[in-house]
């Protein structure tokens, strides 16, 4: 039976580790509504990065401003009517959502759930929800970020990076210091003595971290070229932080290291080959520790 030719909107707006977890989710909708045009409605810092999916065909900015900003809410509203979606499938599933659900997108056919109902999993709540949509669960949760790694054959040429390397990813979000284990440098140095070679990740909150690492360093790379960099890795070593969910999506082998701010669960970073190591003090994980954790899983 030919489908008719629909526009569906999904949302999600971040963050970014979220964001592309729910990579099988697009691509289980994707597959489902073949012939249809599948919109994302996130916040501008990932328009560019999810535009280079196979299973987005067009972005639609929501940067979330407050409501008493009528002039860009009213924008924003004007170019989702133009769409006359068939479907919405809710993915944020927030109070601000809801508005939307009740006052903005009436006409359309939400598919959405309770984040309440599911304190353990974001990610498998929406997969929850989606069964119970009909949707066919094969795959649904495993995502396969491959088409955001760049070729970075020639940036790894110009760093004089000429042999098999571990990535190290030292930092978090400034408003996330805590999650950061200390050890870094140590830890570089430790593999430089293996004879391993270190390439070591750093963002804009994160360059302090940066003064004295041995190896080589990246600094300041757009999204995809940082992936394309751990996809070629052979073992990669990071916080709790949207970096590691990369390694975890792209299948590659390693682990993030937890304290006690954040439940390793909840995460959902754990994917093998990639693990999570917890623990109640970051402090206290000695680099001798991690050292042997990954000589068992490298």
């Amino acid at each position: 039976m030919k489908q008719i030719k629909q526009n569906i909107l999904v949302i999600k707006h971040g963050a970014f580790g979220d964001l592309i977890q729910s990579d099988g989710i697009f691509r289980t909708i994707k597959n489902k509504y073949s012939s249809s045009r599948l919109i994302l409605l996130t916040s501008s810092k990932y328009k560019n990065l999810m535009l280079s999916s196979p299973y987005i065909d067009q972005i639609i900015v929501d940067d979330r401003f407050k409501f008493w900003n009528f002039g860009k809410i009213l924008k924003m509203i004007d170019e989702l009517n133009i769409f006359n979606f068939s479907h919405v499938f809710d993915l944020q599933n927030s109070q601000r959502t809801l508005l939307y659900k009740n006052f903005f997108l009436k006409e359309s056919i939400w598919v959405t759930t309770k984040r309440k109902d599911h304190p353990i999993s974001g990610l498998q709540g929406l997969v929850d929800m989606l069964h119970d949509y009909g949707i066919p669960l094969s795959k649904i949760s495993e995502p396969n970020i491959t088409w955001m790694a760049n070729d970075v054959s020639l940036l790894l040429k110009q760093k004089n990076v000429l042999k098999k390397y571990i990535v190290l990813i030292p930092g978090s979000s400034k408003n996330h210091r805590g999650k950061r284990w200390p050890f870094f440098k140590e830890l570089a140095n430790k593999f430089l003595e293996e004879k391993i070679d270190v390439i070591s990740i750093f963002g804009p909150d994160e360059l302090e971290l940066s003064k004295d690492m041995p190896g080589h360093k990246f600094e300041l790379l757009n999204l995809m070229d940082v992936a394309g960099i751990i996809n070629k890795s052979i073992f990669v070593v990071g916080n709790d932080s949207g970096l590691s969910h990369i390694a975890s999506c792209l299948r590659k082998p390693g682990i993030a290291l937890f304290g006690p701010t954040t439940s390793g669960k909840k995460s959902e970073l754990s994917r093998k080959p990639f693990h999570i190591v917890e623990t109640l003090d970051l402090k206290e994980l000695s680099v001798f520790e991690v050292f042997k954790i990954i000589k068992k899983l490298i």
